[in-house]
């Protein structure tokens, strides 16, 4: 009986595995057919810069500028040192690696607001939970938004659930062989006890 169920517990997680996988690679091709790519950036004037990106132009100012995050990598390559930066705006978040060719419009629309290249520069008053309804691509059209996030929050149920499937069929695995080792001096004992009374009786 314990083997039967130990069978569907193992059947059940792994239909849920697969069914978790094929929803995240779903989110995954949907995130990047709704994602829009910046084409160029522009100074127009003083202070107002255009963002062109495939749906549309975008024009921004440094006040609409809420958070910045610089990191650092190596290409894989050459390992000559890449910046990408992510620009949080009130319009939508920007994508920008030092290897683009508007990579300098994109330092000064950073430098306008952050003076000191911190790794995290925000805005007062301002925190991640403020940002966080702005985590899409700038130029997303107003229509594709809430199926971005619908197809984000799916993304992220799916790999929760696929967590928990694999956590249920891994671990009891070790239960099992624990109780097994556990169990196994009991009956070790048992049967000495049933020997000694054996000998008892046939001794009488």
């Amino acid at each position: 009986m314990q083997q039967i169920n130990s069978i569907e517990r193992e059947r059940l997680s792994g239909i849920t595995i697969v069914l978790s996988l094929i929803l995240v690679i779903f989110t995954l091709i949907s995130v990047n057919w709704v994602d829009v790519k910046v084409v160029n950036m522009e100074l127009v004037d003083s202070g107002l810069y255009t963002i062109v990106t495939e749906k549309g132009n975008v024009n921004i100012q440094p006040e609409n500028i809420l958070r910045i995050e610089r990191t650092y990598t190596k290409a894989s390559l050459t390992g000559a040192p890449i910046e990408l930066d992510k620009i949080y705006t009130d319009k939508g978040f920007i994508y920008l690696s030092s290897t683009d060719s508007y990579a300098e419009i994109g330092r000064e629309l950073m430098n306008s607001v952050d003076y000191y290249g911190l790794p995290t520069w925000e805005r007062q008053n301002t925190d991640w939970r403020t940002v966080q309804p702005y985590s899409y691509s700038i130029g997303t059209p107003t229509k594709q938004i809430p199926f971005l996030f619908f197809f984000l929050s799916l993304q992220y149920a799916a790999l929760s659930l696929g967590g928990i499937a694999l956590t249920v069929l891994i671990f009891p695995i070790h239960l099992k062989k624990e109780n097994v080792l556990n169990k196994a001096p009991f009956s070790q004992l048992e049967q000495e006890t049933v020997s000694d009374e054996q000998f008892n009786a046939v001794a009488k």
